[in-house]
């Protein structure tokens, strides 16, 4: 009996897998139908066209995301953020329009370049001789009143933690002067909490999320066969009057590390700088 169930379960992954895949294939021709006509027609929907994409595309894989918090994306500056798939980047863009920042590979990559395209991305090459000219692109853009994504983990995790930020990916927002410009930063917590209406275990999390020498199409096919998926999300105290690229580092780990904590014990709710201040090393 036990087979059988096993083996019916395993074609209903299947066709559900098999469904999901058609229906984002369609979800992507009809964006970018959607895409030309507006440029035929000279219609200015760039700015509102990634996030419905994004939602539509959750939405296909049933996904269900909850914001706990504000994010604070009427000022220029950076949100920064734990990195555990790239599904993180439809995650964020569903709830506001914002834009990332992403080594050069990622551009090449199948799916996560596009989608990456799709935001205007900036993207960052790893060549000493290009530092001082991307650096001046990215504060240019900040300076168009943008709000960039920042994944300062510089890697995935496998969704259960928080990876310590390399700070030194904190001084695309310094000025000359070695200090950090008058931008907003605000840190922000993604956390893979739920799977079919139950919390989701820490050996269901690293499926869903996209880390190590995991091959991607096997991913994909893995995560296409799931049924509901619960995110939550928490958008922290904005980080205001740091001049320090070190501290501000450390203040948003905290936030995110706390909040991930928060997120999985089934509580989730903002973190305050203040909290964080008497952990700081």
């Amino acid at each position: 009996m036990d087979k059988v169930v096993n083996f019916l379960a395993q074609i209903f992954s299947l066709i559900r897998a098999l469904y999901r895949l058609l229906m984002i294939v369609l979800w992507f021709f009809l964006m970018f139908i959607i895409f030309v006509i507006s440029k035929m027609l000279n219609l200015n929907i760039k700015n509102s066209m990634p996030r419905l994409f994004h939602q539509g595309f959750l939405k296909l894989l049933n996904v269900k995301v909850i914001l706990h918090g504000t994010l604070k994306t009427n000022k220029p500056g950076l949100l920064i953020s734990n990195h555990a798939s790239w599904i993180d980047i439809s995650i964020l863009s569903s709830l506001t329009n914002i834009c990332f920042i992403a080594k050069s590979e990622v551009s090449g990559w199948p799916i996560v370049g596009f989608l990456a395209r799709l935001q205007d991305t900036v993207f960052i090459e790893r060549n000493i001789n290009r530092v001082i000219k991307q650096k001046k692109e990215i504060l240019d853009f900040l300076s168009r009143g943008k709000k960039l994504v920042l994944f300062p983990e510089g890697t995935s995790s496998d969704g259960n933690r928080v990876l310590r930020f390399k700070s030194s990916l904190f001084s695309i927002g310094e000025t000359e002067e070695g200090k950090l410009g008058g931008y907003e930063f605000q840190a922000v917590t993604i956390c893979y909490s739920g799977l079919n209406g139950l919390p989701m275990s820490r050996s269901q999390r690293p499926n869903v999320a996209w880390w190590g020498n995991m091959n991607l199409f096997n991913h994909l096919w893995n995560l296409f066969s799931l049924n509901a998926i619960k995110v939550t999300v928490t958008a922290h105290e904005p980080i205001t009057n740091i001049e320090n690229r070190k501290i501000m580092s450390q203040i948003a780990w905290k936030q995110i590390s706390f909040g991930m904590g928060k997120a999985l014990s089934g509580c989730p709710e903002p973190v305050s700088v203040k909290e964080t201040a008497d952990s700081l090393t």
